[in-house]
């Protein structure tokens, strides 16, 4: 993991997104799926497992006329194999509408698969409302119809949340040159303290079925 982190950094990303889309290799996705928010071609395709046979439908409100708060996703009930949520419950007010909507679309034993960021930095898209808690994802998504709710921590130690939020302001051979020493660093802290991993998560996957 550390040598595709440090590539990915030296790319431009950044840290959560790196270890979000290491997390991301462990998942398969297949049949009909629908990506929410997602845009076009977006760089979590080439992380994720696809099936053969796998269609993909993006709906976006970039570029389509639909409110995530309020609009019903262009769906049938029950349609969905998979349905993709990345980085974007953050952005809605209304998110308790749009988990509706998931639950709806999605077949019975279907897969929905999403990650918001926790701690990390205001980012308006256009607007930036929560940070999501584990126990609030939780609550959210089974008040929604779902039966399973798994929710993992993505991140590293307390040097990762740190070492994010500088990242975004320096050069990437600055960023990629300081890696190893956040690496080193949370690596030995956790072993003595293992606890902080999930004191300090930089984001949370979320695995959910009917």
């Amino acid at each position: 993991m550390f040598i595709d982190i440090l590539k990915s950094l030296w790319r431009g990303k950044s840290l959560v997104r790196s270890l979000m889309n290491e997390a991301l290799k462990k998942y398969a996705v297949y049949g009909a799926v629908l990506d929410v928010g997602g845009g076009v071609n977006p760089s979590y395709y080439a992380f994720l497992q696809k099936k053969d046979g796998t269609r993909v439908q993006s709906v976006d409100g970039r570029n389509q006329a639909i409110d995530f708060e309020k609009d019903r996703l262009s769906a049938q009930d029950d349609s969905k194999d998979c349905v993709l949520l990345f980085n974007v419950l953050e952005h809605i007010y209304n998110h308790n509408f749009l988990a509706g909507e998931l639950f709806r679309v999605v077949k019975k034993e279907g897969l929905v698969l999403g990650f918001v960021p926790f701690l990390v930095n205001y980012h308006p898209d256009p607007h930036d409302y929560f940070r999501y808690t584990e126990e609030a994802l939780q609550k959210i998504f089974s008040a929604a119809g779902f039966t399973e709710v798994d929710v993992k921590p993505v991140g590293f130690g307390p040097g990762a949340v740190g070492f994010n939020a500088l990242a975004t302001l320096l050069p990437r051979v600055i960023t990629a040159a300081l890696w190893p020493a956040c690496y080193l660093f949370d690596s030995a802290l956790l072993k003595l303290k293992p606890q902080l991993r999930r004191r300090y998560p930089l984001g949370y996957l979320f695995v959910l079925r009917k």
